[in-house]
């Protein structure tokens, strides 16, 4: 089924763990002007999906490999394809939710108490129209070019960096962020931890400041 995109076969179902998106959905833009970067974005791979965000200032990454929580009914019809999502509909955590079926317009969040696996919530997610950067994944940079040694003081928001803390204090296994710093105090900072056997990823613009 050549050329088809995720808008046009509302049939097909995808899961995907529910605090992933989640927490993708707080790194996304509140301007509905900046359109693509309004949606959290999923991006298929050989072995599962690619969940990403930004609102141009800061991102989040995760891959998900196929698994107990993540699946897609028809991986033939979505083979190199992607979804556009609106970030309100995961915005809000849904408590004890363990996966999101995303399909048909919807959001269904299932899970429980610890393995339980029941129907918590459904909430309106439309897969939306517009494009999210296609430059995204070649923006961030492999830590082991990152020499750590910024030629000056690092400027951030403060508020970015404070979701960025919040997500690992709040998911990630130890609380603890691994922060990759390039050798120029305007570069993009590389920030890691891991969450079970999925690694985070997020990426924050310096700020740069008038002397």
């Amino acid at each position: 089924m050549a050329n088809t995109s995720f808008s046009e076969i509302m049939t097909i179902l995808i899961e995907v763990p529910a605090i992933v998106m989640h927490m993708a959905a707080q790194f996304t833009s509140h301007d509905e002007s900046k359109e693509g970067i309004t949606c959290v974005h999923l991006q298929q791979t050989n072995n599962g999906f690619r969940v990403a965000s930004t609102n141009g200032h800061f991102a989040f990454r995760c891959v998900v490999p196929y698994g107990p929580l993540c699946s897609v009914t028809d991986n033939e019809a979505v083979a190199n394809n992607e979804r556009l999502l609106p970030a309100f509909a995961f915005k809000k955590k849904v408590a004890y939710a363990h996966k999101v079926v995303i399909g048909n317009g919807e959001a269904k969040f299932i899970g429980g108490r610890k393995d339980t696996m029941n129907m918590l919530e459904t909430r309106p997610c439309k897969a939306s129209e517009w494009s999210f950067p296609g430059h995204f994944d070649s923006l961030w940079p492999d830590p082991a070019s990152m020499n750590n040694a910024p030629a000056g003081p690092v400027t951030v928001n403060a508020d970015y960096m404070r979701i960025i803390c919040d997500t690992a204090a709040k998911f990630s296994d130890n609380g603890l962020i691994k922060m990759h710093f390039a050798d120029s105090a305007y570069s993009a900072m590389l920030l890691t931890t891991n969450m079970d056997d999925l690694r985070l990823e997020m990426l924050l613009l310096p700020v740069m400041v008038r002397a």
